[in-house]
């Protein structure tokens, strides 16, 4: 059965060599975002970059900087992306791109998707994020699992952020969706 979200512009699966087909039997139960060390979009990442043969990588998702959000390995099956199997085949992964080269900011556009698709996983696969700072949360860092600078410190300075605004979304106790407004969040 091939899975994804409803939020996703397109399709483009990793190369076969590049994913594992399945989850060795376990269920979903974390998302774990990544920075994509460049300023790309989503199907560039997708394509370019984890579409090739020999990569041994991928993501279940990739966000370019201006928001768009493809697929890149379809639910079911495991991505390659936290050089942790354990982590791997019970998270949802997704890349995110830079808001440009050489910094690891996202932009708002990226931000925001990110929160997007987090709700929704959140809600299809029933389960909260839990950012306690380690890999035992619902939310985790490629960096517990690996000496790597991903998810960057921009990005890891707001994951606590992250979990509370999709927890209060999944509580509805915003009732919106959260829209970034020059470095914070404005519930429009």
């Amino acid at each position: 059965m091939k899975i994804h979200s409803r939020l996703v512009s397109a399709v483009y699966i990793a190369h076969s060599g590049n994913y594992q087909v399945g989850r060795s039997g376990y269920r979903i139960c974390k998302i774990t975002p990544h920075q994509m060390a460049g300023k790309l979009t989503a199907k560039q990442c997708a394509v370019n970059v984890f579409g090739k043969a020999g990569r041994k990588a991928s993501a279940n998702y990739c966000i370019g900087y201006e928001g768009d959000i493809v697929c890149n390995v379809e639910e079911e099956n495991r991505a390659y992306t936290s050089a942790s199997k354990w982590n791997d085949c019970q998270a949802i992964t997704i890349e995110v791109s830079n808001s440009a080269n050489g910094t690891d900011r996202i932009t708002d556009a990226s931000w925001n998707s990110l929160v997007n698709l987090c709700v929704d996983i959140c809600k299809r696969h029933n389960f909260r994020l839990k950012y306690d700072g380690t890999k035992n949360g619902s939310l985790t860092r490629h960096n517990m699992f690996v000496n790597t600078n991903c998810p960057g410190t921009y990005l890891q300075s707001r994951f606590s952020e992250l979990a509370r605004i999709v927890n209060e979304r999944l509580d509805g106790t915003t009732g919106k969706k959260a829209q970034v407004q020059k470095g914070g969040y404005d519930m429009k």
